[in-house]
């Protein structure tokens, strides 16, 4: 999954990963798809990360599974 960043957090059940970059940028690393999978890179948001902090890992749960469901409305995030 991860290509110039860290990973923080890997979840293999929900097959997703947290990683950062060397500017401190966290990205939700998610694999999508059915038949044809595929890596979908969303930069967080700043309100995001602010309630990852205050939240935990289930705001990781909650985005990841958004991703999954519907990609097209993260666009303008998506990175890779």
């Amino acid at each position: 999954m991860v290509g110039k960043r860290k990973e923080i957090i890997v979840d293999r059940d929900r097959m997703y990963a947290l990683t950062k970059d060397k500017r401190g940028g966290l990205f939700l690393e998610v694999v999508c798809g059915g038949f044809a999978m595929e890596n979908v890179v969303v930069r967080l948001s700043p309100d995001e990360r602010r309630e990852l902090e205050s939240r935990g890992k289930e705001v990781l749960d909650d985005l990841a599974l958004r991703v999954v469901k519907d990609r097209t409305a993260f666009a303008d995030r998506i990175v890779e």
